[in-house]
């Protein structure tokens, strides 16, 4: 046996997928109709361009994550707040660890 076949051979095979396991908790707002009308109309449009089609739930955590996550101010401010209370605030982890259980909708 070739000496470079056996060193591969000799390494731990890892899964080519990843799963993403994500714990969600029930919260209620209230939304206006337009802003509920276009939740569902961007389901639909992320379905006819992916073939994916998310819940109304994922598509609205993965946008206010990815607000959360371009907002400066916003992480500055839990920075500013974890320094102060000399701790990470809930807000803060829950920014920086995300907690997934079924496939993420990522952005582009």
């Amino acid at each position: 046996m070739p000496k470079g076949k056996r060193k591969v051979e000799d390494k731990v095979r890892r899964p080519l997928i990843r799963i993403e396991r994500v714990f969600y908790e029930k919260s209620s707002f209230k939304l206006r109709t337009d802003v509920l009308a276009n939740i569902e109309q961007y389901v639909l449009y992320i379905k006819e361009m992916t073939g994916d089609e998310p819940t109304p739930d994922e598509l609205v955590d993965r946008g206010m994550q990815r607000l959360f996550d371009s907002d400066r101010g916003f992480r500055q401010w839990l920075h500013q707040k974890a320094s102060q209370n000399g701790k990470a605030s809930r807000a803060e982890e829950v920014v920086d660890t995300p907690k997934r259980v079924s496939p993420a909708i990522t952005p582009e």
